[in-house]
């Protein structure tokens, strides 16, 4: 199976400070809902987006997973 490389980028309710994560996962959905439990209505954090993470020739960086 192939995964990429996405980031997820998060923001403190109280404090404003960004936060940028980067995650593997099959896709952008399954990136963002593996941090469910960090992100969510009731938590500190707000979700701010995801998106793939391109390497310096403009390609989406990928891996062969074993999952």
């Amino acid at each position: 199976m192939k995964e990429q490389l996405f980031v997820v980028g998060i923001r403190h309710r109280k404090t404003n400070e960004k936060i940028k994560l980067q995650v593997w996962a099959d896709c952008v959905d399954n990136a963002t809902h593996g941090l469910r439990g960090l992100i969510s209505y009731d938590t500190e954090y707000l979700w701010t987006g995801s998106g793939p993470v391109y390497d310096e020739h403009g390609q989406i960086i990928t891996r062969d997973s074993d999952r």
